[in-house]
């Protein structure tokens, strides 16, 4: 009987400490832009190609800034260093977000995504077709005969503060249009010399949905019943 009630406890407990995340919850929309750099040794959002994962890179204030980015006035971007490119690269506070009057809205990396096309296209240069050379997390899309898209997503969290206190689920779209430009150029530039393009970055954040939170704590609590049985038995 102790069992079942300490089983019953713990799951309660975990289902309601769902709940505080709400309490420095981040959401709504922030559009940034800049320069980046990519070459064989990583990602860097400047134009020189160099750098740590702990340089800071400033980048330029774009609009809309919606909700908890809404007085979004600078911030700063971090470089991303060597590989895995794709999956799982966390970076602490790889974005800062600063807001008028109140404060910092922070960007913790955890996930590259990656590309969403193939590699099949990007020896062609197919128009409209998504290119994306095997195990990269960015997908070019040659637009017409001399203008090409280029794409990448990061995952991430957002928060004020600390992210022990509760977070957002946070994702970063960065794009770029490069004209005059192929999918066969920007891969040679990029595995040589190195790419150097304007971006512009839309980071958009929100807070799971009160029902998701609900079937969570339902789900938790369900996990708690099951063990109960297997505790009488």
């Amino acid at each position: 009987m102790r069992k079942t009630i300490c089983v019953l406890a713990v799951t309660m407990g975990s289902a309601l400490a769902v709940v505080p995340a709400f309490a420095t919850s981040v959401t709504g929309e922030a559009n940034i832009s800049g320069t980046a750099t990519v070459n064989t040794t990583g990602i860097y959002f400047n134009a020189t190609g160099t750098g740590t994962e702990t340089s800071q890179n400033p980048f330029f204030v774009g609009a809309p800034n919606t909700n908890s980015f809404s007085g979004l006035s600078s911030g700063t971007i971090s470089n991303i260093v060597g590989g895995p490119m794709v999956g799982s690269h966390p970076i602490t506070d790889f974005m800062t977000f600063n807001v008028s009057g109140v404060s910092p809205v922070l960007f913790d990396l955890t996930g590259i995504d990656a590309g969403s096309g193939t590699a099949a296209p990007c020896a062609a240069n197919a128009i409209g077709q998504a290119c994306t050379p095997t195990g990269s997390p960015f997908t070019l899309t040659q637009l017409t005969a001399n203008t090409v898209e280029v794409g990448l997503v990061l995952e991430g969290i957002a928060y004020t503060g600390t992210s022990a206190s509760g977070s957002s689920q946070a994702t970063a779209i960065y794009t770029t249009q490069v004209v005059p430009g192929t999918d066969t150029s920007i891969l040679t530039a990029a595995g040589t010399t190195g790419f150097t393009h304007s971006f512009s970055g839309t980071v958009s954040a929100a807070v799971p949905e009160p029902g998701s939170l609900l079937l969570m704590g339902v789900g938790l609590f369900g996990a708690g019943l099951i063990a109960r049985r297997k505790v009488r038995k």
